[in-house]
């Protein structure tokens, strides 16, 4: 116990060197060392083992401090420069997936259409469709890292990317109805980062659009939209890594062997099906949408009558466009600008106010907000 308290001691100083808090909790569970121990006589073996356990520790307590820091969603870790952001760590344009490490750590991106033709993808004519499809791929970690060298992430114990699903190209804000959005590609990753001994954890690393900007664009729709469908396949996607995570460490306590990459392969081609099923489905409803909007089904025409008639309870705000939102009969819905321009109107959802309203992201209308809003449609529309 006195040399494991002394070895402990030793380890906390090397790491306030390498810039660990010299307080509060350690970050760092255990570290697993191979000890020599010299049984000859004099000092000379002594100070030799001295110098390499010190040497070791160090070297082990700084790649686990890293691990503790490794992972930064939207970035791979970029070990060119060391650090988990860095110029090259996350994609250089809207079209770029992941598409491996250099030999010398550095991240290296590819437009995703560049990628499938390089793969000799069957449909990547597809991408340019009208309607366009969405592709998706599957890619091993050998893909990925097996190009690194030694002292260049090669065989890491800090942070390692297992496999990854990249797809496109979908709309920035989801909507498979519109036309106009800027079209993205998406790398959505299986991480593994290491914090020591114990703590090793397997995380989803989302690129390309960021995880706020799909819980936004699931706010503004409905519960079948394409945003909430995608969001729910991540969710789903993440419990699956974490449970594959806890699998693997309670495998490693115990001594058992666990393939690990055919786990998460498997889960990884769940991950691909998922997504194709949820963008191919929903472009499919895309299309009678479209269809539904030409014809006219769309309220537009009763925005402003709808408007008029509200009460002042059915009107509401829009917490994140600052808009203002009309309830009218029959589950219509109309946005305007709180200057009275109109903006859009749409057919809502069994469900949908109350869900938004839970939510926070509508909220009733002020009695000020509802005033100036009268005021500014005063006039206009009335038959």
């Amino acid at each position: 116990m006195r040399a494991l308290a002394e070895l402990r001691g030793l380890a906390r100083d090397l790491a306030v060197e390498l810039g660990a808090p010299s307080s509060g909790r350690f970050p760092v569970d255990a570290l697993d060392l191979a000890l020599s121990v010299p049984l000859g006589p004099g000092p000379e073996p002594l100070a030799a083992a001295a110098d390499a356990l010190v040497a070791t520790l160090r070297e082990r307590l700084d790649e686990a401090l890293r691990g503790t820091m490794a992972f930064l969603e939207g970035h791979v870790y970029c070990f060119h420069t060391d650090q988990p952001e860095s110029p090259y760590s996350s994609p250089p344009n809207a079209a770029s997936v992941f598409a491996g490490y250099a030999a010398n750590g550095r991240p290296e991106w590819q437009s995703f259409p560049n990628l499938c033709l390089a793969r000799r993808e069957p449909r990547v004519d597809r991408l340019y469709a009208d309607p366009p499809e969405v592709l998706a791929l599957v890619q091993t970690a050998d893909e990925l890292s097996g190009e690194l060298l030694p002292g260049f992430g090669r065989g890491s114990r800090a942070y390692a990317v297992l496999g990854q699903v990249v797809l496109g190209l979908v709309p920035r804000d989801l909507d498979l109805r519109g036309r106009g959005a800027e079209r993205v590609a998406l790398t959505l990753q299986i991480v593994e980062t290491t914090q020591g001994t114990r703590d090793h954890r397997l995380r989803l690393n989302l690129l390309g659009l960021p995880a706020e900007a799909i819980a936004s664009a699931a706010a503004d729709a409905d519960e079948r939209s394409p945003a909430e469908a995608f969001r729910k396949v991540l969710r789903t996607a993440r419990q699956r890594i974490d449970a594959l995570g806890r699998q693997l460490a309670i495998a490693a306590r115990r001594g058992e062997a666990v393939d690990r990459d055919a786990l998460v392969g498997q889960i990884l081609n769940r991950l691909r099906t998922d997504v194709l099923r949820v963008l191919k489905v929903r472009a499919h409803r895309t299309q009678h949408a479209e269809v539904r909007h030409q014809s006219g089904e769309r309220p537009t025409s009763l925005a402003l009558q709808d408007a008029h008639a509200a009460v002042d309870g059915r009107l509401l705000n829009d917490t994140q466009r600052q808009t203002v939102v009309v309830l009218g009969p029959k589950q219509r819905a109309h946005v305007f600008t709180p200057t009275g321009r109109h903006v859009t109107s749409l057919v809502l959802e069994p469900g949908e106010v109350e869900r938004k309203l839970e939510r926070g992201r509508w909220r009733p209308l002020d009695p000020a907000g509802v005033h100036a809003f009268r005021r500014a449609i005063a006039g206009s529309g009335r038959g």
